[in-house]
């Protein structure tokens, strides 16, 4: 079982800390919680530009939809400026009503080129922070040794008996358990045959 994200996220409650001093009483790298802290913020990042350009995506598609609505001329230049572009994922609605529906369909297809380059991205950055989450260790509890040898752990409990240490044959095991009848299978078939 993999430790849950929100317990190193610190504006979520968590507390990285309590995860270092865990990898630490394990003898384990405590670098791979910054590492998982760092890919979870690029992660973070990365998601949010994703859900910015889905959400200029609709609003494209608003502004499309609104132009042809009220019957506007599409409009023959599909060329856009370099500081729309670059602004992408910044634009209001009334901006995005100022360009011709071409013009649009044109910013629509960056959007998706960049939406498709972010998704990879996303992924990525999520795939490397599950790397590293799945080699940290579950949370020890307060009651267990620390120590580097299992000698050293403590017994909690036994049960059972534990004075029984002669082992039986499986011929002593089935004769205790009434198995089978040995003298009668010797009578009837001979010095190999059983019941």
């Amino acid at each position: 079982m993999v430790l849950d994200i929100d317990l190193f996220r610190v504006e979520k409650g968590g507390n990285p800390e309590i995860i270092r001093k865990s990898q630490r009483d394990r003898y384990k790298d405590v670098k791979l919680v910054d590492e998982v802290i760092e890919w979870d913020e690029k992660w973070r990042k990365e998601r949010f530009v994703a859900d910015q350009l889905n959400r200029q995506k609709n609003a494209i598609s608003k502004a499309i939809g609104e132009k042809m609505k009220k019957k506007e001329p599409q409009g023959t230049d599909d060329t856009v400026s370099d500081d729309i572009v670059a602004r992408l994922a910044d634009l209001k609605l009334d901006e995005l009503s100022q360009l011709t529906v071409v013009q649009l369909k044109k910013l629509r297809l960056v959007l998706d080129e960049k939406s498709v380059q972010t998704a990879a991205a996303v992924v990525a950055h999520e795939n490397a922070r599950h790397e590293k989450l799945v080699q940290i260790g579950n949370l020890l509890h307060e009651s267990v040794v620390v120590s580097d040898n299992e000698d050293n752990n403590k017994v909690e409990r036994t049960f059972g008996d534990l004075t029984t240490v002669k082992k039986y044959s499986h011929v002593d095991l089935v004769v205790m358990v009434d198995g089978f009848d040995g003298e009668r299978g010797t009578v009837v078939a001979g010095g190999r045959g059983y019941f």
